[in-house]
C-alpha cells in the first residue's frame, strides 16, 4: 500500500503537484477530495523551523504559531504545502482570503483546485470574480470546481458542462466532478451519477476504478440515495492488498458521519496481533471515528506514530489528533510544529487550529 498522509481538511489520494497530462494524472490518482493528499517520503523544501512551544502555553499561543507556519507554507515552493496551507486555514477567515487569492492564480492545477473549492465551501463571494475565468481553465477538475464555487457564491452559472466532465475518461476528473455534484446538493444529478458509475474508465487500473466508484457512491448518499452507503461500508472489509480502498472508505464514512460504521471503524483502529491493520488504515479509521463521535476517538492510535521515522505517518498522526478537537492533544502537536519535515509542520498547524478551548479531556 502506498503511504497515505491524510493532510488538510478537504479532499482521496493524489499529489497536489499534479501534472497537466490527463493519462499521467490518472496514474497518479490526483485529487484533493477531503482531507487526503498522497505524499511520498521524499525530503520536502524546508520551512523555517518554529521554535518549540512550552507545554504550559495558552491555546492562543499555539494558534499563533500554527498560523505563522501555514502562512509560510502558503508561499512554499512545494505545491503540496501550498495546497494544504489553504485547506488548513479554512477556520481562520482573517487569513484565508489573501492566501486563496494567490492560490487561484497558482501555476499548479492541484493548488488552483483547492483554492477554487475553498471559495465555494467558504462562500468567499469577494473572490468570485477571480474564479470566473477558471471556468475555462486548462484543467478539467479546476473547471468543475469553478462552476461549483460560482454557484455556491450565488452567481448565475450554467452547470451543464459538469455532465461532460463527469463522463470524461479520467479517474481524476470523474471523481472530482462527482464530489462537486454531491456537494451542490441537486438531486437531478442522481441519474447521471448512476450512469457514470457504470461507464468504463479505459486508462485507469482496477484500484483507481474502485476509488471512483466509492466517490460516486458518496455523492449519491449526499443527494439522498442512502442505500449507496452499503457500497462504502462493504469497502471497509476490502482485502489486505487493497489498503488504499479501505482508507478511502474510512474517510468517506467519517465525512458522511455514518454511525452504523462505528463498530467496524473501531475494529480497524484497535485490532491487535495478526489482524492489526497498517498504520495508515488505523489512523484513517481513527480520524473517521473522531468525525462521527469525538468522544470515542482512540487517541492512543495516532500517539503511536507521532515519533515515527516516516514523515507521512507523523503528518497523519497530527491531523488525526487534531480532528478530536481536544485540548489535551496540544502537548503532542506542539513539538511537531518544529519537525524537520515541512509536511509534518503544516499538518500539525492545521490540527492545532481544530482544537477547541472548551474541549473535554479524554
Amino acid at each position: 500500500m502506498k503511504a497515505i498522509a491524510i493532510v488538510g481538511t478537504l479532499l482521496l489520494a493524489g499529489a497536489a503537484a499534479g501534472c497537466s497530462n490527463g493519462e499521467q494524472a490518472d496514474q497518479e490518482a490526483w485529487s484533493t477530495r477531503s482531507e487526503s493528499v498522497l505524499a511520498s517520503d521524499l525530503k520536502r523544501p524546508e520551512l523555517k523551523v518554529y521554535q518549540p512551544i512550552a507545554e504550559d502555553s495558552s491555546l492562543a499561543a499555539y494558534r499563533d504559531a500554527a498560523v505563522e507556519v501555514l502562512l509560510q507554507a502558503a508561499d512554499a515552493d512545494d505545491p503540496l504545502l501550498r495546497a494544504n496551507a489553504i485547506e488548513a486555514l479554512h477556520g481562520m477567515p482573517q487569513y484565508l482570503a489573501p492566501v486563496v487569492r494567490k492560490g487561484l492564480l497558482d501555476a499548479n492545477r492541484g493548488v488552483r483546485f483547492v483554492a477554487v473549492m475553498t471559495v465555494g465551501q467558504q462562500r468567499l463571494v469577494e473572490l468570485a470574480s477571480l474564479v470566473q475565468p477558471l471556468v475555462n481553465d486548462e484543467a478539467p477538475s479546476v473547471r468543475a470546481a469553478a462552476l461549483y464555487a460560482l454557484n455556491r457564491c450565488g452567481m448565475e452559472v450554467d452547470l451543464t458542462p459538469l455532465a461532460d466532465l463527469l463522463f470524461m475518461d479520467s479517474a481524476e476528473v470523474r471523481a472530482n466532478t462527482a464530489g462537486v455534484l454531491g456537494d451542490l446538493g441537486n438531486r437531478t444529478a442522481i441519474p447521471m451519477l448512476k450512469v457514470a458509475a457504470k461507464r468504463p474508465l479505459t486508462r485507469a487500473d482496477s484500484a483507481r476504478k474502485k476509488i471512483v466508484d466509492l466517490q460516486i457512491a458518496e455523492a449519491l448518499v449526499r443527494l439522498g440515495r442512502d442505500e449507496e452507503i452499503e457500497v462504502i461500508q462493504a469497502a471497509l472489509f476490502a482485502p489486505g492488498d487493497q489498503g488504499e480502498i479501505v482508507a478511502l472508505a474510512c474517510q468517506i464514512a467519517g465525512r458522511l458521519t455514518d454511525r452504523q460504521a462505528l463498530p467496524t471503524l473501531l475494529g480497524l483502529a484497535l485490532r491487535e496481533g495478526v489482524r492489526q491493520q497498517s498504520a495508515e488504515i488505523r489512523m484513517a479509521a481513527t480520524l473517521a471515528i473522531a468525525r462521527i463521535d469525538a468522544a470515542q476517538t482512540p487517541l492512543s492510535v495516532p500517539r503511536e506514530y507521532v515519533s515515527s521515522p516516516h514523515q507521512t505517518l507523523r503528518a497523519q498522526a497530527a491531523l488525526t489528533l487534531g480532528m478530536s478537537g481536544r485540548s489535551e492533544v496540544l502537548g503532542d502537536l506542539g513539538p511537531l510544529l518544529s519537525d524537520p519535515e515541512p509536511l509534518v509542520q503544516v499538518s500539525a498547524a492545521g490540527a492545532i487550529l481544530r482544537v477547541r478551548a472548551d474541549s473535554p479531556p479524554n
